[in-house]
């Protein structure tokens, strides 16, 4: 019975921990004729400045492990999103796609698991009643979008949404997005 209450307990924080996200809508444009991009832009649409460069650095370094030259937004743009700079910054980076990643929603969710009080006659049923309350965990639930953009005509090219259990270790989720999205990325033929 303890190690039944132990493994009950510990699941959602093993689970947690273990948490990758998954894609729940996809979209490409049937009609962008390509070809695959090597060069992104990537952006971090964040208020932190260190979400947006941990995501930013993150995406960058896996994209170039990948084969694909990237450049980092925040290194000539200012926090707040100058766009009058954002066109000057895209010519001058030679991109061919603008990969920009953001919050859509944040849902806090609640799994209740009741367990149900033991047999054996009415002694093993009442042990069993007050020993027997429901397990309760509350999570937030993360949804991001994920869109890039072909910089010559500033169309959108594919996007996605994604969800994830959200976490305090930015750094572990960014690099457990950039492995999901990259090689759909490149099996989508979106880079190269």
């Amino acid at each position: 019975m303890k190690l039944q209450r132990y493994a009950m307990l510990v699941l959602p924080l093993v689970l947690a921990a273990c948490s990758t996200f998954s894609i729940s809508n996809q979209w490409k444009d049937p009609n962008w004729p390509g070809p695959p991009a090597s060069n992104v832009l990537v952006l971090g649409i964040t208020k932190s400045d260190t979400t947006r460069r941990i995501f930013e650095d993150t995406f960058t370094q896996q994209l170039e492990a990948a084969g694909v030259r990237a450049v980092q937004s925040y290194t000539q743009i200012p926090s707040g999103g100058a766009s009058a700079k954002l066109g000057d910054v895209i010519k001058s980076s030679g991109a061919d796609a603008i990969l920009a990643t953001r919050v859509q929603r944040i849902e806090q969710k609640t799994t209740v698991t009741p367990s149900g009080p033991g047999w054996g006659g009415f002694y093993g049923w009442y042990g069993g009643a007050w020993a027997s309350t429901p397990d309760v965990n509350q999570y937030d639930e993360v949804t991001l979008e994920t869109t890039v953009w072909d910089a010559r005509t500033q169309k959108v090219i594919w996007t996605v949404t994604t969800q994830s259990i959200g976490t305090s270790n930015i750094p572990k989720a960014v690099q457990q997005l950039a492995s999901t999205l990259i090689p759909k990325l490149k099996s989508d033929g979106v880079i190269r």
